[in-house]
């Protein structure tokens, strides 16, 4: 029968040291750094060289385009690096995830409301939307098995959630290399065609999350 000086011993022999704050964070960067560059190469090796086409945009349109995506992912790597940790509530700062798309849809409702309705719908459609939405979200899986590599250090208890959020910032990191590339300019369109993009992997995190993100 075992003891409990024995059973104490046991215990600590399997125990596995808790990584830092700071090293969590370092392997999490890691994760985010191998699946940008992957991405970025299949960007390059689709697309081109990156900026052509803001010479036909203009400098405003893609700054729209490179801001939205940039802040969204900002957001959700920040929401995701809390939710990834156990003991750790998001509370209320979801709400920030609808900051820059609620800023895009005051554009995009201004310059629909100065428009024909032929106006309307090619500002909407564009004439890349199919292409936009399939880039973004191909472009987020590297990305994702970056995030998911990360997470193995990581101790999520809302698995959905944290999935959710895995895939918003694969989809972000997605949508700010493609918005290097692409050729509309129109609020209309970054609002409709990227944040569908994006929520591409979001919707496969949740999905996927109990599975894919379990320790």
């Amino acid at each position: 029968m075992t003891t409990t000086n024995e059973l104490i011993g046991q215990l600590a022999a399997d125990a596995k040291a808790i990584p830092r704050p700071g090293a969590v964070l370092r392997r999490l960067s890691i994760g985010l750094a191998i699946g940008v560059v992957a991405a970025s190469v299949a960007t390059v090796t689709s697309f081109g060289m990156p900026l052509q086409a803001v010479h036909h945009t203009g400098a405003a349109a893609f700054a729209m385009k490179l801001l939205f995506s940039t802040a969204l992912f900002g957001i959700a790597l920040v929401l995701l690096f809390v939710a990834g940790r156990p003991g750790h509530e998001l509370g209320k700062r979801w709400l920030w995830l609808l900051m820059p798309p609620a800023v895009v849809a005051i554009s995009a409702v201004t310059e629909l409301s100065m428009a024909t309705p032929p106006q309307r719908e090619a500002m909407w459609l564009g004439s890349t939307w199919q292409t936009c939405v399939a880039a973004i979200a191909l472009l987020s899986l590297p990305v994702f098995a970056g995030v998911l590599w990360a997470f193995q250090c990581l101790a999520p208890t809302r698995l959905r959630l944290a999935g959710l959020l895995a895939g918003l910032v694969a989809g972000s990191a997605g949508a700010v290399l493609y918005a290097l590339f692409c050729p509309e300019t129109t609020a209309t369109f970054l609002l409709s065609w990227y944040s569908l993009g994006m929520l591409v992997p979001g919707v496969i995190g949740l999905a996927a999350g109990p599975r894919l993100l379990r320790w």
